[in-house]
């Protein structure tokens, strides 16, 4: 075997003198425009040397490690696209967390003492985002925002937007705030039903801007959902109570 020279030019050029043909080094050779490294093969004859330059050159190993490192990197880069696409599905598909209290683009209803025992159709309401954060019309100069008033929600309705809607909720219940935290709360003209109404207004909702406190109460009566039994018996449970006495009583005076 013939010996071999390198020499280093500018740390850009390196020389090999081989005996070996190119063919045993075509499948080293590799462009690389940042270092570019060329490989010049000797070969000897009994009468000359005959120099063949070839395309910028990386080592085998060097090549096959950074070949690894780029498909490694891709690899990565789609996981993650898919991963947060997966996780996006994830999100959309379990929407309702019924025990942080979280109803995304929901209309939510709750009990309230007193009243409701005695109508068991009126009640509290709000409104959640696209995030499930409930926020309600709680009293007068005040829109709670994840505290609904009157504990948790026990009846719930799950509006089904278009992405335009879905892109402006958001951005309409802030706009419901802004104006309800300067308003004075009455329970028979200006409530918490008309909170959400107003929102749904500002949104548009199904190409309607004339929802009131009536229709708000409508909708969660018609296409409103219990949560749980629990739910259901939460909300029955005190005009149930109120019924047995009122029997009781009857019963005892006959």
């Amino acid at each position: 075997m013939n010996e071999n020279e390198i020499e280093n030019e500018n740390n850009n050029e390196v020389i090999i003198e081989n005996s070996m043909d190119i063919k045993d080094h075509q499948m080293d050779i590799k462009g690389n425009d940042m270092n570019e490294l060329k490989l010049s093969v000797f070969q000897n004859d009994s009468n000359n040397k005959k120099n063949i330059n070839t395309k910028p050159l990386i080592g085998k190993k060097d090549n096959l490690k950074k070949s690894e490192n780029d498909n490694n990197s891709n690899q990565y880069s789609i996981s993650g696209n898919i991963t947060n696409e997966q996780n996006s599905e994830v999100i959309l598909k379990k929407e309702i967390n019924l025990k942080s209290s979280h109803f995304p683009y929901c209309i939510v209803w709750t009990p309230i003492p007193l009243i409701t025992y005695l109508f068991p159709s009126i009640g509290h309401t709000g409104i959640g985002t696209s995030t499930g954060i409930i926020h309600d019309f709680a009293g007068s100069f005040f829109v709670g925002v994840d505290d609904f008033a009157f504990g948790k929600p026990t009846k719930y309705i799950q509006l089904k937007l278009t992405e335009q809607e879905k892109y402006n909720w958001d951005r309409a219940i802030e706009k419901g705030d802004n104006k309800y935290n300067m308003e004075e709360h009455n329970i028979f003209i200006n409530n918490c039903h008309s909170h959400v109404a107003y929102v749904l207004n500002q949104l548009n909702y199904r190409g309607k801007n004339s929802y009131n406190m009536i229709s708000i109460w409508w909708m969660l009566i018609a296409k409103g959902k219990y949560v749980s039994f629990c739910g259901l018996f939460k909300t029955y449970i005190g005009f149930l109570i109120i019924i047995l006495i009122v029997l009781i009583i009857v019963l005892i005076k006959k």
